[in-house]
């Protein structure tokens, strides 16, 4: 069926017969192509290497129906190929992307951790009182004037404590 040596295939009737099927079959391949890979650019792509593998081996495909049969024969098979290789590629970037994921959590929770110690062992380190007023209010969630209340200080007392405490905490803290 396919034979390269042909006597009267000359170079010229190669390339004769190579751009009559090109004209002829260019569209009808790509769209048979799109239907197995159901990618426009994938299927041009198939299309392609088929016909530019075609034309590197100068296979003689002077018959019509051969050249058909070849084609899109050759088409089908690059097409599984592209697929087989498009799933591959799915699979690397999905493992990769739970690899970095899971790297990503494992370093915002690893982070989280460390920031939350930090913070708890800087709400610790504060002066007694100082400590006791910012507890109170960020989280017994009481408005300065309870706090001044239950302590019996002045809110400005309580102001100048929370003040206190904000500063201490931002200057510990400032790295993160």
């Amino acid at each position: 069926m396919i034979n390269k040596s042909f006597p009267q295939y000359q170079a010229d009737g190669f390339e004769r017969v190579f751009e009559e099927n090109f004209k002829r079959l260019f569209i009808s391949l790509n769209r048979y192509a799109f239907t197995l890979v159901k990618d426009r650019d994938l299927a041009r792509d198939a299309v392609q290497t088929v016909f530019i593998k075609w034309w590197e081996a100068k296979t003689d495909l002077s018959k019509e129906n051969e050249a058909k049969r070849y084609l899109f024969t050759a088409v089908y098979r690059t097409s599984l190929n592209i697929i087989r290789n498009e799933k591959v590629k799915q699979q690397h970037i999905a493992a990769f992307v739970q690899e970095r994921d899971s790297e990503t959590k494992f370093h915002d929770t690893t982070e989280f951790e460390e920031l939350d110690l930090k913070i708890k062992l800087t709400i610790e380190s504060l002066p007694e009182q100082c400590r006791i007023i910012f507890c109170k209010s960020r989280f017994e969630d009481k408005k300065y004037g309870e706090i001044a209340t239950d302590m019996n200080l002045s809110i400005k007392t309580v102001e100048a404590q929370m003040g206190k405490a904000l500063k201490i905490l931002r200057e510990k803290l400032n790295n993160h």
